[in-house]
């Protein structure tokens, strides 16, 4: 199934078609600290999740997709997802004026129908845009008439330190890649400056520093049991302690947990741990 452009103003540039997050096109930075006082939201160097869209004269609520639905706009550049592919571009800001680039970005991953209409809809909404309005979490992007053609809502981060469960990692090879089956990977970080997870074969432990927006994660240390899990399970363990190894700064949006290395490239992302309450 492929793509085919609803509109001469929305065009399709094929890029990497990994499912990544918008973060990974984005500088790391950090969340804020547990229990540290949280800003009111700015449309730059925030994180938005996509609520609603206009198509034709009506709002839509964003149909739920593979992925989280989120956008978020930093220096010139937005990068996001709708739930499945990710879409990416170019705005100009002044005051509360806003404008997008005629050509928006997106990688040619097979959708659900559903799901294709709806980046559609969006990638021509964006080209629509002239304006935007901020009313307490909520972000308004509208047209020329003051009519809203997006509306988003300010994703607040959960605090760094608790537990997390692996959902991609570095194998080493420039590319993101799932947990094995049957493997579950996790990470604990503390108030005391440890940390410590399962790697789908045995316990690890170790200790992080966390200084400004500089996170670093120290040699691991495990258990040495005999690896039970699949085939790969302990190539595995091995490529993920690498990729902790690398690490030099994080991302928290919502519940998910990117971290990054010094290349400014995702090392591992997770997802917040099931019965964890996030903000």
């Amino acid at each position: 199934m492929k793509h085919s452009p609803t509109s001469a103003v929305l065009a399709l540039i094929l890029v990497a078609c990994l499912p990544v997050s918008a973060a990974d096109t984005d500088a790391p930075a950090t969340g804020p600290a547990a229990g540290s006082a949280v800003a009111a939201p700015t449309l730059e160097g925030s994180s938005w999740s996509p609520t609603a869209y206009r198509a034709g004269d009506t709002l839509n609520e964003i149909a739920a997709g593979q992925y989280p639905a989120r956008f978020r706009f930093e220096a010139g550049q937005f990068a996001g997802s709708l739930g499945c592919n990710q879409l990416g571009g170019a705005y100009t800001l002044a005051g509360d004026r806003l404008t997008f680039k005629p050509t928006i970005r997106s990688t040619m991953m097979a959708c659900p129908e559903p799901l294709m209409k709806q980046e559609q809809a969006v990638g021509v909404a964006l080209t629509q845009v002239a304006a935007y309005r901020l009313e307490g979490e909520q972000l308004q992007l509208l047209d020329a008439t003051g009519e809203p053609l997006l509306r988003l809502l300010a994703l607040r981060p959960a605090p760094l330190v608790g537990q997390w469960q692996l959902t991609a990692y570095n194998n080493g090879k420039q590319a993101m890649v799932s947990a094995l089956n049957g493997t579950a990977l996790t990470l604990e970080l503390r108030d005391d400056g440890t940390l410590g997870g399962t790697d789908g074969c045995n316990r690890y432990m170790s200790g992080y520093t966390l200084t400004g927006e500089t996170l670093t994660i120290g040699p691991l240390a495990s258990t040495r049991m005999v690896c039970k899990g699949p085939e790969g399970a302990a190539e595995q363990a091995a490529d993920y302690a690498a990729a902790l190894g690398t690490v030099t700064g994080y991302r928290i949006e919502g519940g998910e947990l990117t971290l990054f290395n010094g290349a400014g490239k995702p090392a591992a992302r997770y997802r917040a741990a099931a019965g964890r309450p996030i903000p």
